[in-house]
């Protein structure tokens, strides 16, 4: 197992969680918190964009490659690439559902001012 993104995921999640933890400063702009979830949800939207893509370029090569190997199968194998497509994009859409949700939050009454 890749220990590499794990960590790395790990670390985004904790840089996340200590962004509503930090003290008010009188300095630190209004818009701080808005900023922050602007940044880390377009982050994490495009992580799960590139994911998706990857996911579904490895399994249409796949099913190809069976197709090409077992043509007598190949109505079976297109109906369960058509499933699985269909379930990795609607994972890229629940993602930028969520973004949408957090970017359209009244950010006013959470912010220091």
């Amino acid at each position: 197992m890749k220990k590499k993104p794990i960590l790395v995921v790990a670390a985004l999640l904790a840089l996340t969680a200590a962004l509503p933890a930090q003290s008010p400063d009188k300095t630190m702009p209004v818009t701080s918190l808005f900023f922050w979830t602007i940044l880390c949800g377009s982050v994490c939207l495009t992580v799960a964009a590139i994911m998706g893509i990857i996911g579904q370029s490895k399994a249409f090569c796949n099913a190809s490659d069976n197709i090409a190997r077992n043509p007598a199968s190949a109505e079976s194998i297109r109906g369960l690439l058509i499933i699985a497509l269909a379930l990795m994009e609607s994972l890229v859409i629940y993602v930028l559902l969520i973004d949408l949700i957090l970017f359209f939050v009244k950010w006013g009454k959470y912010t220091v001012q």
